[in-house]
């Protein structure tokens, strides 16, 4: 930790990142083309089609024989579902069946037509009946969506702000690109992994930028504490830098490792109560992306590029000095 120099490695990193979005922004594009959105998207934000069966319990009083109906006159028209669902209604129950949005949406129409014939049977009228329907969501019309984006944005500029106040212009702007960048990184990761993105992706979006202003808070304030030990301020920038990094590398580590222990935790858990591990293994992964991308942004990638920014700022500094003699 006391050799750690991250200064020198400021165009390996840029190249680490360049790379990761490059190609996560590339899977992105070629999947909206070929499989159905630049994400892979999850239950909350995915299109689908559905059939729909409401049954009196004069008509049938159990489930498992409406299923059994149903599942026939799936299996004859060749379609499967992915999920099925089951509640009471005030005279008998609900099952909807949900089949991906790719499902030929004929077939499933004829599909509810014939378990609407099986269900009336040889009866006049029935309480019963099928129905399709086609389920369109809108991707960036979700309020969470809209209000997430709204509070990082509130949360990135009041941050910047607080930052030209009480540090500098040039930490304010150091503060600012690792913020864009770590969001950039944590964006494209969920593209390339292919992780299922619902609004559990979105929350663990927010905490990225979350751990972006700790890491950045914790070490800039480092960066001005040792301004003020006359040894420190006679060191160039780069060992300004790299100092500063390792003083604030091990507290910046906390929350965001304490964050995915907690999700890894909640994940034995959940995964041990639902008897599945594929319904809770997305938001732990999410939760490994997100502090992977916050750590590395914040104390690897932003440090070096600050240093570079700071040389800028105190060049037209010592230029802008130099006029006014």
């Amino acid at each position: 930790m006391t050799k750690l120099k991250l200064s020198s490695k400021m165009h390996l990193f840029i190249i680490i990142s360049v790379a990761v979005v490059f190609i996560g922004f590339l899977v992105g594009i070629i999947c909206q083309f070929v499989a159905g959105g630049f994400f892979n998207y999850g239950a909350e934000f995915k299109s689908y089609n559905t059939v729909e069966i409401n049954y009196a319990y004069v008509d049938f009083s159990e489930e498992e024989k409406v299923v059994e109906i149903c599942d026939g006159v799936f299996d004859k028209a060749g379609v499967s579902y992915y999920n099925c669902a089951s509640g009471d209604t005030s005279d008998g129950g609900k099952i909807i069946f949900r089949f991906s949005a790719g499902s030929d949406e004929k077939t499933l129409a004829d599909a509810a037509n014939a378990i609407q014939t099986l269900l009336n049977g040889d009866k006049e009228s029935s309480q019963s009946y099928a129905a399709f329907h086609k389920v369109q969501t809108t991707l960036n019309g979700g309020r969470v969506l809209t209000y997430t984006s709204i509070a990082i944005a509130s949360a990135v500029v009041l941050q910047l702000i607080y930052y030209i106040v009480r540090y500098k212009l040039t930490m304010a702007l150091g503060a600012l690109l690792a913020n864009f960048h770590n969001l950039a990184l944590y964006v494209a990761l969920l593209a390339m992994t292919r992780i299922p993105v619902g609004l559990s992706a979105v929350a663990f979006a927010a905490l990225t930028v979350l751990f972006t202003m700790i890491a950045t808070g914790y070490m800039f304030d480092r960066y001005r504490r040792n301004l003020k030990k006359e040894n420190f301020a006679k060191l160039d920038g780069d060992e300004q830098t790299d100092i500063c990094v390792r003083e604030s590398l091990v507290n910046s580590l906390y929350p965001a490792i304490g964050v995915a222990v907690l999700a890894v935790i909640l994940f034995v858990m959940l995964s041990v109560s639902a008897m599945s591990v594929v319904g809770v293994i997305s938001p732990v992964v999410l939760s490994v992306l997100a502090v992977a991308s916050a750590i590395y942004g914040s104390m690897f990638f932003m440090p070096p590029v600050y240093t570079r920014i700071k040389r800028i700022g105190d060049a037209v500094k010592n230029r802008s000095k130099k006029n006014n003699k």
